[in-house]
Protein backbone atom coordinates (compact mmCIF):
# COMPACT_ATOMS: atom_id res chain seq x y z
CA UNK A 1 0.00 0.00 0.00
CA UNK A 2 2.75 2.48 0.96
CA UNK A 3 5.46 0.89 -1.18
CA UNK A 4 5.91 3.81 -3.57
CA UNK A 5 6.15 6.30 -0.70
CA UNK A 6 8.66 4.69 1.68
CA UNK A 7 11.74 5.75 -0.30
CA UNK A 8 11.77 9.53 -0.60
CA UNK A 9 13.77 11.93 -2.72
CA UNK A 10 14.12 14.29 0.25
CA UNK A 11 17.71 15.27 1.14
CA UNK A 12 19.60 12.48 -0.69
CA UNK A 13 23.23 13.42 -0.34
CA UNK A 14 26.80 12.53 0.42
CA UNK A 15 27.99 12.83 4.01
CA UNK A 16 31.14 14.89 4.50
CA UNK A 17 33.55 14.94 7.45
CA UNK A 18 36.70 17.07 7.54
CA UNK A 19 36.53 17.68 3.78
CA UNK A 20 36.18 13.99 2.85
CA UNK A 21 33.15 12.06 1.65
CA UNK A 22 32.52 9.34 4.21
CA UNK A 23 29.11 8.10 3.15
CA UNK A 24 25.68 9.01 1.84
CA UNK A 25 22.11 9.17 3.08
CA UNK A 26 18.51 8.59 2.01
CA UNK A 27 15.31 9.21 3.95
CA UNK A 28 12.47 6.74 4.46
CA UNK A 29 8.91 6.98 5.65
CA UNK A 30 7.22 4.12 7.44
CA UNK A 31 5.13 1.52 5.58
CA UNK A 32 2.40 1.44 8.21
CA UNK A 33 -0.24 4.03 9.01
CA UNK A 34 0.24 4.00 12.78
CA UNK A 35 3.98 4.13 13.22
CA UNK A 36 6.07 1.59 15.15
CA UNK A 37 9.00 1.34 17.54
CA UNK A 38 12.33 1.02 15.70
CA UNK A 39 12.71 -2.44 17.24
CA UNK A 40 9.86 -3.53 14.93
CA UNK A 41 11.98 -2.89 11.83
CA UNK A 42 12.93 -6.35 10.58
CA UNK A 43 14.68 -5.39 7.36
CA UNK A 44 16.26 -2.47 5.59
CA UNK A 45 17.95 -3.59 2.41
CA UNK A 46 19.40 -1.02 0.02
CA UNK A 47 20.58 -1.66 -3.49
CA UNK A 48 22.36 1.19 -5.29
CA UNK A 49 22.88 0.89 -9.05
CA UNK A 50 22.47 -2.88 -8.80
CA UNK A 51 24.91 -3.33 -5.89
CA UNK A 52 23.55 -4.49 -2.53
CA UNK A 53 24.78 -2.33 0.37
CA UNK A 54 26.57 -4.21 3.16
CA UNK A 55 24.22 -4.08 6.18
CA UNK A 56 27.21 -3.58 8.50
CA UNK A 57 27.74 -0.14 6.89
CA UNK A 58 24.15 1.03 7.45
CA UNK A 59 23.16 3.35 10.29
CA UNK A 60 19.77 4.87 11.06
CA UNK A 61 19.30 8.35 12.47
CA UNK A 62 16.13 9.13 14.35
CA UNK A 63 15.29 12.23 16.43
CA UNK A 64 18.92 13.17 16.93
CA UNK A 65 20.18 9.69 17.75
CA UNK A 66 22.16 7.30 15.56
CA UNK A 67 21.98 3.51 15.73
CA UNK A 68 23.83 0.88 13.78
CA UNK A 69 21.23 -0.95 11.69
CA UNK A 70 22.33 -4.39 12.91
CA UNK A 71 21.77 -3.26 16.52
CA UNK A 72 18.08 -2.50 15.97
CA UNK A 73 17.61 -6.10 14.87
CA UNK A 74 18.76 -7.45 18.25
CA UNK A 75 16.23 -8.70 20.79
CA UNK A 76 17.49 -6.31 23.47
CA UNK A 77 17.10 -3.11 21.41
CA UNK A 78 15.01 -0.61 23.44
CA UNK A 79 11.33 -0.23 22.59
CA UNK A 80 11.10 3.48 23.34
CA UNK A 81 12.36 4.84 20.00
CA UNK A 82 9.15 5.36 18.06
CA UNK A 83 8.97 6.05 14.29
CA UNK A 84 5.67 7.79 13.58
CA UNK A 85 3.78 7.95 10.30
CA UNK A 86 4.98 10.88 8.17
CA UNK A 87 8.31 11.18 9.98
CA UNK A 88 11.59 10.57 8.16
CA UNK A 89 14.02 7.87 9.17
CA UNK A 90 17.44 8.81 7.82
CA UNK A 91 19.43 5.86 6.56
CA UNK A 92 23.16 6.53 6.34
CA UNK A 93 25.61 4.30 4.52
CA UNK A 94 29.14 4.83 5.82
CA UNK A 95 31.36 4.28 2.82
CA UNK A 96 34.62 6.03 2.09
CA UNK A 97 34.17 8.15 -1.01
CA UNK A 98 30.41 8.45 -0.50
CA UNK A 99 28.40 8.39 -3.70
CA UNK A 100 28.85 10.22 -6.97
CA UNK A 101 26.76 13.34 -7.28
CA UNK A 102 23.83 12.88 -9.65
CA UNK A 103 21.21 10.26 -10.37
CA UNK A 104 21.35 6.70 -9.06
CA UNK A 105 18.91 3.80 -9.21
CA UNK A 106 17.96 2.93 -5.63
CA UNK A 107 15.99 -0.11 -4.51
CA UNK A 108 14.75 -0.35 -0.94
CA UNK A 109 13.19 -3.27 0.89
CA UNK A 110 11.63 -2.29 4.20
CA UNK A 111 10.18 -4.97 6.47
CA UNK A 112 8.26 -4.06 9.62
CA UNK A 113 6.31 -6.22 12.04
CA UNK A 114 3.17 -5.41 13.95
CA UNK A 115 1.37 -7.22 16.72
CA UNK A 116 -0.60 -10.26 15.61
CA UNK A 117 0.30 -9.93 11.94
CA UNK A 118 3.13 -11.14 9.74
CA UNK A 119 5.98 -8.87 8.67
CA UNK A 120 4.84 -6.22 6.20
CA UNK A 121 7.36 -5.82 3.37
CA UNK A 122 7.51 -2.78 1.11
CA UNK A 123 9.73 -2.74 -1.95
CA UNK A 124 10.37 0.52 -3.76
CA UNK A 125 12.64 1.36 -6.68
CA UNK A 126 13.34 4.94 -7.72
CA UNK A 127 15.93 7.01 -9.48
CA UNK A 128 17.16 9.49 -6.86
CA UNK A 129 19.36 12.53 -7.35
CA UNK A 130 22.16 12.81 -4.80
CA UNK A 131 23.67 16.21 -4.00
Amino acid sequence: MYDTHVLTDYDCRSIWEHGNKVGYAVNLTINYYRGLPLCCVDEITLEIDGEIVDPATIYVQHRGKEFQYLDILKDDFPTDFYWVFGEYLRVVVKKEGGIEQGQHKVKLTLGTRRSYTPTMVAICEKVLTFA
